[in-house]
């Protein structure tokens, strides 16, 4: 029985607002940090040099993950799918596979998902293709059995 994409849907999207929480919180404590340390004469131009560079770093991880967040909210889960495209369950003989954003492993109703990037290398071998289809990536063979 398939698990509804809604519910997939939902989980990715509640994993993807946890990463940007994550990034949200980490960055304000970092910047937070460098503000009080920029007040003691103590610190080096050195560290605060590297303070900023981490601080900026995670910042582009942060608009990164809302910019894949904009993405998975653009998609209709209630669309069904009868090829490989974003918004796609693709259920093979290895994995099921939902495609929208790199969430990587969760699990839904107790059936194990991994949300795959539409950029992802292993996503441009099955892009396209239809119930039944095989198709090869990394030595690893996949026989697609269901998309919805």
């Amino acid at each position: 029985m398939n698990i509804p994409k809604k519910l997939i849907h939902e989980a990715c999207l509640q994993k993807q607002n946890d990463l940007i929480d994550g990034f949200t919180t980490r960055l304000e404590l970092m910047e937070s940090d460098a503000v009080d340390h920029d007040h003691s004469p103590s610190q080096s131009e050195s560290r605060t040099a590297g303070k900023m560079e981490l601080i900026n770093a995670i910042g582009n991880e942060l608009t990164f993950a809302q910019r894949e967040m904009e993405f998975l909210k653009s998609l209709d889960p209630s669309k069904v799918c009868d090829i490989v495209e974003p918004g796609a369950v693709v259920v093979t003989n290895k994995m099921t596979f939902y495609i929208c954003v790199s969430i990587e492993n969760f699990e839904v109703a107790g059936t194990a998902f991994f949300g795959m990037s539409y950029k992802a290398p292993l996503y441009a071998e099955m892009r396209g293709l239809k119930k039944d289809s095989s198709f090869k990536y990394n030595e690893t063979e996949y026989k697609i059995l269901d998309i919805y």
